[in-house]
């Protein structure tokens, strides 16, 4: 006889944490709830710093949620036989790197609802570019029961006829506890430094990246960037993405002036920000959620996709990165109302947490 349901999140890559804590939380909150954390052998070994186990170390005991780590499907098979609820994961998907999940998802007992997040703005069967369908071509599938969409049906272009019937709707996982965005301050009267310190993030792993001379061009104008935030002597903050840590593996030297953003975001107050630069990733949604205005990374060749960036205000030479700092410091209104009407357009639930709420709550 099995005993209570339980909700079961795994964790395989690094970025799944980031996805899979406000899910977490409010599973936790959920009256009677029993959760637990199953990570797989593989997970400490793409940690090359050990920084995201320590984070899920933490996570567990501030949710007081026990962690299972397994080898293999049968291990898992074998932890999960005499239990049965929901099996919740930030990446699944018939892709290379999703394998180790996906099989996982295959072999999991029936008594399990399988549940697979969209894990970001842009997500591999869910909404590609041209990167993603090079990559992973166009025909990307689930052996998730569920999959977890934040967009209306008609903005995920890349989920495919035969997966659509598992599409639930909920938005993104960061809205769980998101307040309404909050106004940012007007900036009036005269010069403040303090004003210009923004957020530039990098994701030069990504498969976006493969020209070697694209990531030497945004590394390029990163450094003329950095040489106008040191002469102004206020400070620019770097983000590597979790995954990749390009920046970091491959020892980029930085000016004083720039500071390393290591912390997760969901423990970030992004408000603190006067703007953010990137390269087309999923940290600019996070910003303009958070009402921050944000600029896109474009090469001069105009290689990269920016297809479902064409909303967002872009950048290319260091001179551009330096106007939108200035312009974005001082009247971030003229960005934000823009990018707000973007995001309206994406028709994302307006009772996110109440969907991820009901969700969860059917084990």
């Amino acid at each position: 006889m099995r005993g209570p349901s339980s909700i079961v999140f795994h964790v395989h890559l690094v970025q799944d944490i980031a996805t899979l804590q406000p899910l977490m939380k409010l599973a936790r909150s959920l009256p009677g709830s029993r959760c637990e954390i199953l990570v797989s052998a593989e997970f400490a070994k793409l940690d090359a710093t050990g920084r995201w186990t320590d984070e899920l170390g933490r996570l567990c005991a501030d949710l007081d949620v026990p962690k299972t780590t397994y080898a293999s499907e049968y291990e898992a098979f074998r932890h999960l036989q005499d239990k049965r609820g929901l099996i919740v994961a930030g990446s699944e998907s018939t892709v290379p790197n999703h394998a180790v999940t996906h099989r996982l998802f295959a072999s999991a007992p029936s008594s399990f609802t399988t549940i697979t997040l969209q894990h970001g703005f842009e997500c591999v069967g869910f909404l590609h570019n041209v990167a993603h369908d090079a990559s992973a071509g166009r025909a990307v599938g689930f052996a998730a029961d569920i999959i977890v969409g934040w967009f209306a049906p008609a903005r995920l272009s890349s989920v495919m006829a035969s997966e659509r019937a598992k599409l639930y709707v909920a938005g993104p996982p960061s809205m769980i506890e998101m307040p309404a965005r909050a106004a940012r301050r007007a900036m009036v009267g005269g010069f403040d430094p303090d004003a210009y310190e923004g957020m530039v993030c990098e994701n030069l792993h990504s498969v976006r990246f493969k020209s070697a001379t694209t990531r030497t061009g945004f590394l390029e104008e990163f450094t003329q960037f950095e040489q106008r935030v040191k002469a102004l002597g206020t400070r620019v903050h770097l983000r590597s993405h979790p995954a990749g840590q390009f920046t970091e593996r491959n020892a980029v030297t930085l000016e004083a002036c720039t500071v390393r953003s290591t912390q997760p975001l969901y423990r970030m107050d992004l408000t603190r920000f006067a703007y953010a630069i990137s390269a087309p990733s999923s940290i600019l949604f996070d910003f303009m959620l958070a009402g921050v205005p944000v600029a896109v990374w474009h090469d001069g060749d105009n290689t990269i996709d920016l297809r479902n960036f064409a909303s967002f205000a872009r950048v290319s030479t260091g001179e551009d990165w330096w106007r939108f700092a200035v312009a974005a410091s001082t009247d971030p209104g003229r960005f934000v109302t823009r990018q707000d009407r973007f995001i309206e357009g994406l028709m994302i639930p307006d009772d996110v947490r109440q969907r991820y709420a009901a969700l969860l709550s059917a084990t």
